[in-house]
């Protein structure tokens, strides 16, 4: 390719006027005033640079920039004019900011030097028939002697037509000489009428008078107008040959040498520079348009070139090379559409799944570039990146399914505890109640942060920790009632057990337990009323398990001492329980001094034994008498043949005789 010339401030600035120009008139974008050119490797550079902010469409505002350079450069040129000589110029169009380190926008195209001829000599409309329209009548017109008129014949338009004149676009003008023998085509050549000339004999005029003279004219005029179309035709089939001829050696890479092929390695070889290290988006898209500038100069090439077989073998690595290239780019296109479909989460799963799929497309386009490619290392390092985003996005999917159910069942297992709740009727109901609360807990605390579920379980899950802090409570207080109702049950088991075996201290102890438990049995609680029915029962059995108790504890001190009394008499000495008194059976030597002891009653019937007992009976009687008070029952004293001596009342403090 024909480089431009050094890159300086005059040789670009009729162009950089020209677009100041248009830009001032058209005020295409605000702040938008000027552009600078320069020329760089054969390419053409112009920086446009406006203040903030950045244009929200580049792609609009650098067409409409494009327009304006091809309309543009036909009218002010280019340095040193190269851009006539030059087959193709590779242009970029940069966007920057003026107070920005590097453009945040660029456009490549290219243009040929023959736009600027379609611009500045656009192409005329062909006449429809490709004919002139002269009327054959015209050769029916006498020969004329005046001198102008001749001067005016001879002067035809194909004598003033250039062959190579552009304007004739190709289409065909007609005319003849004065003696009408020698019609010539537009491009120039002509033809004897001896060699198309028809013999006399081939058209006869009809016999009859006044024919003579129309048959002369007939037969002239028939004459010429078949040479006419006999040398039109054969012009016609002349022009298309040697039209398709000069079609043919006028295609690219036919005649001589073929620069197509080293312009298009430097744009080749630009696309590989630009991929170098790590590429970024700018830079991809220059290589794809490097890329493509390439395979556009080589595709032209025809078949019949003798240098087809080498372009063929460029063009097909060029072509593989921007494949390569646009997986890539449309690898990172879907990238970047997952990516921004992943942003501000959390999201559904159908959006994950959809985020998911997204990144093995970007994957499998990334996957198929190949070895020899020279974005090879740059698309496995982005696999790398897209795998792991692949793989992360999975789990999230996981995470996302796993929240769900285990927020489900928390749900679920939360509206089951609460009916539980609102039907417990025992303590296994609520130690069940319990169970279900704690399980839902549980069920939330798995849903990790960042999940779509996570804020509602974080908000279930504080009411049902208070749900599990009541039913908790509850729970303990309906276990330790149910504690207490067994343990005073099995403790009043036990006293009677003890009750009939005499044992009237263990007795009196179980029975205190007993109270006791059914004392402790919470008000609110299942069994409350059940264990205000044993209190009911078990209170009045501890009174009458301590009244026994008094009782043993009284008759055992009182056969104490009439063990010791009667210890050598003949008689012995007992004691008796009846289920109104306590009997003494003294021996007759105890029981008749007794007796004769008596003294007369008081007023109130009771009477007292005289001083004259001996120290064993007083002790006997003092013993009764403590007895008696101690059990607050009566003592009666009877002898050993059962006949009555005397009964203690404590009630009145005294003994009687009845």
């Amino acid at each position: 390719m024909t480089s431009l010339s050094s890159p300086t401030t005059t040789g670009f600035k009729p162009l950089q006027q020209a677009f100041a120009s248009y830009l001032k008139e058209t005020r295409l974008y605000p702040g938008l005033t000027h552009l600078v050119c320069s020329e760089r490797g054969g390419r053409l550079l112009l920086l446009a640079e406006h203040s903030a902010p950045e244009v929200d469409d580049p792609n609009e505002l650098l067409k409409e920039l494009e327009v304006a350079f091809r309309d543009l450069v036909p009218t002010v040129g280019l340095p040193d004019a190269d851009w006539a000589v030059a087959d193709v110029i590779s242009v970029r169009i940069y966007l920057k900011l003026k107070s920005g380190a590097q453009p945040y926008a660029i456009h490549t195209f290219t243009w040929q030097p023959d736009d600027a001829v379609d611009v500045v000599f656009p192409a005329k409309p062909a006449v429809a028939d490709g004919f002139a329209d002269e009327s054959v009548d015209q050769v029916d017109q006498p020969e004329t002697t005046d001198p102008e008129a001749a001067a005016v014949a001879k002067s035809s338009p194909m004598d003033s037509i250039d062959p190579m004149d552009p304007s004739a676009n190709g289409s065909e003008t007609h005319g003849r000489s004065v003696n009408g023998a020698r019609p010539e085509a537009a491009t120039g050549l002509a033809f004897s009428d001896a060699a198309l000339a028809l013999p006399d004999t081939a058209v006869q005029p009809p016999d009859g008078p006044g024919w003579a003279h129309r048959g002369q004219v007939w037969a002239g005029q028939g004459m010429r107008s078949l040479r006419y179309y006999w040398t039109y035709g054969l012009a016609a089939l002349i022009l298309v040959g040697s039209g398709a001829f000069a079609y043919a050696l006028s295609r690219p890479c036919v005649v001589g040498s073929c620069d197509r092929i080293e312009q298009a390695a430097e744009f080749y070889d630009l696309a590989q520079a630009s991929l170098v290290g790590s590429p970024n988006g700018n830079d991809l898209a220059t290589a794809q348009a490097d890329l493509q500038t390439a395979i556009d100069l080589l595709e032209p090439v025809p078949t019949w070139s003798s240098h087809y077989d080498a372009v063929q073998v460029d063009l097909q690595r060029y072509q593989g090379s921007i494949a390569s290239l646009s997986a890539i780019i449309q690898g990172q296109a879907i990238a970047n559409e997952a990516a921004n479909l992943s942003q501000n989460p959390p999201h559904p799963v159908e959006r994950w799944v959809k985020v998911h799929l997204l990144w093995q497309q970007a994957i499998d386009w990334l996957a198929s570039v190949p070895v020899d490619s020279p974005a090879y290392d740059y698309s496995q390092q982005k696999l790398y990146e897209y795998r792991a985003n692949y793989s992360a996005i999975g789990r999230r999917i996981v995470a996302e399914e796993e929240a769900e159910a285990n927020f489900s069942t928390a749900i679920q297992t939360g509206n089951l505890a609460r009916q539980r709740m609102e039907t417990a009727n025992s303590l296994a109901g609520w130690q069940l109640a319990t169970k279900e609360w704690q399980a839902a807990i549980k069920g939330l605390s798995l849903i990790p942060q960042g999940t779509m579920v996570y804020n509602e379980a974080q908000a279930q899950l504080n009411d049902y920790r208070q749900q599990l802090s009541r039913v908790t409570n509850r729970a303990t207080l309906e276990e330790a009632g149910a504690s207490n109702y067994h343990q005073a049950v099995q403790a009043a088991r036990s006293a009677a057990a003890y009750e009939a075996k005499g044992q009237w201290t263990l007795a009196l102890q179980q029975w205190r337990q007993a109270v006791g438990r059914a004392q402790q049995i919470p008000t609110d609680t299942l069994l409350a009323e059940e264990g205000a029915v044993l209190l009911e029962t078990y209170q009045p059995a501890l009174a009458n398990a301590q009244t026994r108790l008094r009782t043993a504890v009284a008759l055992q001190s009182l056969t104490t001492t009439l063990a010791e009394l009667c210890e050598y008499s003949a008689t012995p000495c007992t004691v008796r329980e009846d289920p109104s008194q306590i009997r003494v059976i003294l021996s007759s030597q105890y029981a008749e001094p007794l007796r004769q002891a008596i003294t007369p009653p008081a007023a109130d019937g009771t009477f007292a034994f005289t001083n004259q007992l001996s120290p064993s009976a007083q002790q006997l009687i003092e013993q009764v008498i403590t007895t008696s008070h101690q059990i607050e029952r009566q003592v009666a004293v009877y002898d050993a043949q059962g006949g009555f001596v005397a009964r203690y009342r404590p009630d009145l403090g005294g003994f009687i005789k009845n």
